[in-house]
């Protein structure tokens, strides 16, 4: 009993306790630190790729907004002016659309021309080339590479080769980094 006593007593001694306190802080803090979170991306106005393409409701191409996909490198957000095209007569007065009115509706009573900016959800780095007419041309639709288009899709390497190997395209490193 004495020996129980004496071991218990160096585990719980002070500089012990501080130590194993200390060491499970630091893996709170760590694992808290860096545990991937989902990234929420607050847009201007609401936006739903589902309802503008579901072949039930509105049935529009990708490339009806997106026209760089069929002529540039990038895809493109739309311009205020193209989403007008429609909404200045499909729920015109819905308040949700204010500025979308306010950046391209002259009529509107709360016309400022001031732009509508968009947050881009799924980004390539910096360092990556990516021609989106060449693979419109080839072929490859919207859905191969976005085939949730509301949901962020992460764009990796891997997925890249795995494309081109299937297609038997080049897999070169210097077709797409930069």
């Amino acid at each position: 009993m004495k020996r129980f006593i004496h071991r218990l007593r160096i585990i719980l001694h002070p500089l012990c306790l501080y130590s194993v306190v200390g060491v499970l802080a630091t893996l709170v803090i760590y694992f808290h630190a860096y545990s991937p979170r989902e990234v929420v991306t607050r847009q201007p106005l609401p936006f739903s790729h589902a309802t503008h393409t579901a072949p039930h409701l509105v049935n529009m191409q990708c490339q009806r907004c997106h026209r760089g996909a069929e002529q540039g490198t990038g895809a493109g957000l739309p311009a205020d002016s193209v989403c007008m095209e429609c909404h200045r007569h499909i729920l015109p007065d819905d308040p949700r659309l204010l500025p979308l009115h306010a950046a391209a509706n002259p009529d509107s009573p709360v016309y400022s021309a001031t732009p509508v900016y968009w947050v881009r959800k799924a980004p390539l780095p910096a360092h990556v080339h990516f021609h989106h007419a060449r693979h419109t041309r080839a072929g490859i639709t919207c859905a191969e590479c976005h085939p949730t288009p509301d949901t962020p899709t992460p764009h990796t390497m891997s997925a890249c080769l795995d494309c081109h190997r299937k297609h038997a395209l080049p897999v070169n490193c210097d077709a797409c980094h930069h």
